[in-house]
């Protein structure tokens, strides 16, 4: 299903992913600078977004609590048991003190803006495969997917595919 998914955005957004594909192709070396596509798939049509690996968390917000272990343990909770019995689970449990700690530091972040995508340690991981894409000459990407919560797709396609003449 993702796969299909993937490739049908990569088809829909294939002029602009050329341009991103030439682009990164004129970094012999990988750094922060190298470019990286985001492809917003929330709405009917997709819209690609290009930026710095280096400035990803510009286009795609990052937290620094939701990836804590104590947050995903009362994420997978929730989901099972709704907010409120989920919070009163975690408050009373015995890493109260620290949940407390992490859900007020979530709550400042929600207040700060618009709310976070992906966790710090996602931003690092994308940074990473890109990292691994440029070094086998591929272009790394994301992809935001609608949903409740929204989801986020990362992936790699080889520049030699993105600027092949019958695409």
């Amino acid at each position: 299903m993702d796969q299909q998914r993937i490739q049908s955005l990569v088809k829909q957004c294939a002029l602009g992913l050329f341009d991103l594909a030439c682009a990164v192709s004129g970094h012999r070396q990988w750094d922060l600078s190298v470019p990286v596509g985001v492809i917003d798939a929330r709405r009917t049509k997709p819209r690609l977004m290009v930026t710095a690996v280096g400035t990803i968390n510009s286009v795609v917000k990052a937290s620094a609590t939701i990836g804590h272990p104590l947050m995903q343990r009362f994420f997978q909770r929730f989901e099972q048991v709704g907010l409120d019995q989920a919070l009163n689970d975690a408050c009373e449990g015995p890493d109260s003190d620290a949940f407390v700690e992490i859900w007020q530091a979530y709550q400042d972040e929600r207040r700060e803006g618009d709310q976070a995508m992906w966790s710090i340690e996602d931003a690092t991981a994308f940074v990473l495969k890109c990292r691994e894409a440029h070094l086998d000459r591929e272009v790394a990407c994301l992809a935001i997917l609608d949903g409740d919560p929204h989801r986020i797709l990362t992936f790699s396609v080889p520049i030699a595919f993105l600027t092949k003449p019958d695409q």
